[in-house]
């Protein structure tokens, strides 16, 4: 199956308002993402022009103000940070540095085209998009550091999150043209300029409806990834929702079609395809680190902005330079000779809803899911290595039963979707075998097994 080469579709999100005069020093420290511009140095005997620079951000920045977000990237080589109104990616920590969510941060509102926002820009005014959920989760932990900061956190229950992509090599270019023209601001206000100046200008919508777009981003998890916007009006082809064929502007329209509707189904295809992971993807209840969930690969993390909830650990983790495991992709397949031929050639993911192995997999519960123990497919003995003997029970009173030894796990399932799903992965492992298997029980007794693939994506920093 193949995934329709573009579309639009709606998300199963929850949007969070955090506004009021300490709203910039509250998500400060909180989220993964840096909001105050003093920077705090990792290596205080040296100095070098990208730190001047920063340096300055806290003459041009007003944290009392509306001035909208910084936007970095630890893989910048330039050590860049620009001030900007668009969306960007972080994440929510507990005090002990597990995941709580990822999310998508915005400045509110993203433009100001013909003062139509003038009444939500006199303050710091920002919005959190979270899968629904985990919104009532992060709204307690939220009103639980609230404490005496001046900022209100409420639900917009009228907002609504919006993807749209574009897999053509145009339209790659066509972002970074975007990027290029108006996401390149260094202070807030050019910022705001740029914004107001990107929304006239019709580059992707028609400025007939900037008074529905509050939020903008483009989706740099995986390189020009694709787009979220978010409205106070539904896309749909209803009389009282706005269709793509309006929404997107004519000078769009002349290079690109108009995106169908798609369903929220496949842009989660698209992303177990591509092998970005988030947090709902993940079994209830699960206990993941950020770098797990390759935060640092994802531009969801400042490494110079002080401290927030869960930074020990996390800072601690990425200076030491030792990170054991990660979220991979994998295919799963039945074990024969065919398919072991086949997948053992196979560079990449391959989507396919119609695949047997499917119907063996549906029977997992969520809850089981996690504890099935991932091990290498073809079980190598060390060479020149003695067979070791079967360890005799312990136990006082004998046994006629030899205890075998388990063999160790390389990684744990987190998910599933289709002939696909997520791995957490032990790194050392997958440096040198991609093919294992699980153990599945059955109802009639025993245990069967099915392999699966593991993949490093394309899109990963090269080591």
């Amino acid at each position: 199956m193949k995934i329709p080469i573009s579309g639009i579709s709606a998300l199963n999100k929850s949007i969070l308002q955090i506004k009021g005069p300490d709203a910039t020093k509250f998500l400060n420290g909180l989220s993964t993402s840096r909001f105050l511009p003093n920077i705090v140095k990792k290596k205080q005997h040296t100095i070098n022009e990208a730190e001047n620079r920063h340096a300055k951000l806290s003459e041009i920045i007003n944290i009392n103000d509306n001035w909208g977000l910084m936007h970095e990237d630890i893989y910048d080589p330039d050590n860049n940070i620009f001030v900007r109104r668009d969306g960007l990616n972080s994440m929510f920590l507990s005090s002990k540095g597990r995941v709580v969510t990822d999310c998508f941060l915005y400045s509110q509102p993203f433009h100001n085209l013909n003062g139509t926002f003038d009444s939500q820009i006199a303050e710091p005014n920002y919005l959190v998009e979270i899968d629904s959920s985990f919104a009532s989760q992060l709204q307690m932990l939220l009103k639980l550091h609230k404490l005496s900061a001046k900022v209100s956190i409420n639900p917009l229950k009228s907002m609504h999150s919006y993807y749209y992509y574009n897999d053509t090599a145009e339209f790659d270019e066509y972002l970074d043209f975007i990027q290029q023209e108006f996401l390149q601001s260094m202070d807030p206000v050019n910022a705001l300029n740029d914004a107001n100046s990107f929304i006239k200008s019709e580059s992707l919508f028609n400025s007939k409806f900037a008074g529905n777009i509050l939020g903008f981003s483009i989706d740099n998890r995986i390189p020009n990834f694709g787009i979220k916007v978010l409205m106070d009006k539904e896309i749909g082809d209803s009389d009282n929702q706005i269709s793509p064929e309006n929404l997107f502007s004519p000078s769009f329209k002349d290079n690109f079609v108009v995106p169908d509707i798609l369903n929220p189904e496949t842009i989660s295809r698209r992303r177990f395809l591509n092998g970005l992971f988030e947090a709902q993807d993940s079994p209830k209840g699960s206990s993941l680190l950020p770098f797990e969930m390759n935060l640092d690969f994802v531009n969801g993390l400042s490494l110079e902005k002080g401290c927030y909830v869960g930074q020990e650990l996390t800072i601690r983790t990425y200076n030491n330079g030792i990170i054991r495991k990660r979220i991979v992709p994998a295919q799963f397949f039945q074990i024969n000779d065919d398919n072991l031929s086949a997948i053992d050639k196979n560079e990449h993911l391959t989507l396919d809803p119609s695949d047997p192995v499917i119907k063996e997999l549906q029977g997992l519960h969520s809850s089981t899911i996690s504890k099935l123990e991932i091990t290498p497919l073809i079980e190598k003995k060390a060479p020149n290595t003695p067979e070791q003997p079967e360890q005799q029970s312990s136990s006082p009173f004998g046994s006629s039963k030899p205890v075998r030894r388990r063999a160790a796990s390389s990684g744990k399932l987190l998910s599933l979707q289709d002939n696909l799903g997520f791995v957490l992965a032990n790194l050392s492992d997958i440096e040198n075998i991609s093919l294992y298997k699980i153990e599945l029980p059955c109802i009639e007794g025993g245990v069967k097994h099915v392999g699966l693939k593991v993949y490093k994506p394309e899109w990963w920093p090269i080591d």
